[in-house]
């Protein structure tokens, strides 16, 4: 059976965290997959990693920088604050490929930066292992859509960097860059370390959602409400042993965070292979 956890989900204010985490906590989640120095700001890492754990979740993963040059200069720092909250896995949440997500829809960096980035990643897998650490990459739908001499980013990745890389993959932007998400599990059995469950209602609208106009921020939805094989990929999940499975939603469409929390656990657990 698959854990649920969530991602990108807080409180406006931030001051009421810890009610939130009980919430959630309550309703049946059992993981958060974010950096807990961005959660809760300001507090005692190892503190807060112990509270978390005293709710019944799970801290999963530290953030790594997305410019890799960068986070090479920081490993020392990142896996002390790792260590300091006994989480074993670092994630990087962007690179080159998916460079719009910073800088404006249809921006990526150019062959030889993304080459340059998988150097540089090969370093992170090497030093992050030193510091007993697991270094994973969370994609987006750039890697499946950016194409460099006929092959796609996503497997370009696979081809360049070292096998030690896991991914913490996001299934929502699999579907979102054309490809099926039960399958591309397949593919990376065994170097899974969670994923990020999204829906869309659209696949294609959630492209744009880095514009400044409000009107492009759309296409998303609850768990269970939309397009994506959420059945087939929880299935999938439980085959492999992969242990969670964490609600992510970027922008809400006509519930409130709460509700659609709410509505995502309820159609995972659903599915029979969540609990």
């Amino acid at each position: 059976m698959v854990k649920a956890g969530i991602v990108g989900f807080l409180p406006e204010d931030k001051s009421d965290v810890w009610e939130f985490f009980k919430w959630c906590a309550d309703l049946g989640y059992k993981a958060i997959d974010m950096d807990l120095s961005y959660a809760a700001p300001g507090e005692d890492l190892t503190e807060s990693a112990s509270r978390l754990r005293n709710l019944g979740l799970e801290p999963l993963t530290m953030g790594c920088p997305g410019d890799f040059e960068l986070a090479v200069g920081r490993v020392a720092e990142i896996a002390k604050k790792a260590h300091a909250q006994g989480i074993k896995r670092v994630t990087a949440y962007s690179s080159s490929i998916s460079k719009s997500i910073h800088e404006g829809y249809g921006v990526h960096r150019t062959y030889d930066e993304m080459m340059r980035d998988f150097e540089y990643m090969n370093r992170l897998i090497e030093l992050f292992d030193e510091e007993g650490l697991t270094f994973c990459y969370h994609n987006h739908y750039h890697e499946f859509i950016t194409v460099y001499h006929g092959v796609n980013a996503f497997d370009r990745m696979l081809y360049n960097v070292d096998s030690r890389l896991k991914f913490d993959l996001d299934v929502g932007w699999v579907t979102s860059g054309g490809y099926d998400p039960v399958e591309v599990l397949k593919r990376l059995e065994g170097r899974i370390a969670c994923i990020h469950v999204k829906d869309f209602y659209d696949l294609q609208k959630p492209w744009k959602m880095v514009e400044k106009d409000p009107s492009s921020k759309e296409g998303f939805t609850a768990v269970g409400t939309g397009v994506v094989n959420i059945p087939g990929v929880l299935k999938e999940l439980d085959r492999q042993s992969v242990e969670y499975a964490c609600v992510e939603q970027d922008i809400m469409r006509n519930l409130n965070p709460r509700e659609a929390l709410t509505m995502s656990y309820l159609a995972m657990k659903e599915s029979g292979y969540v609990w």
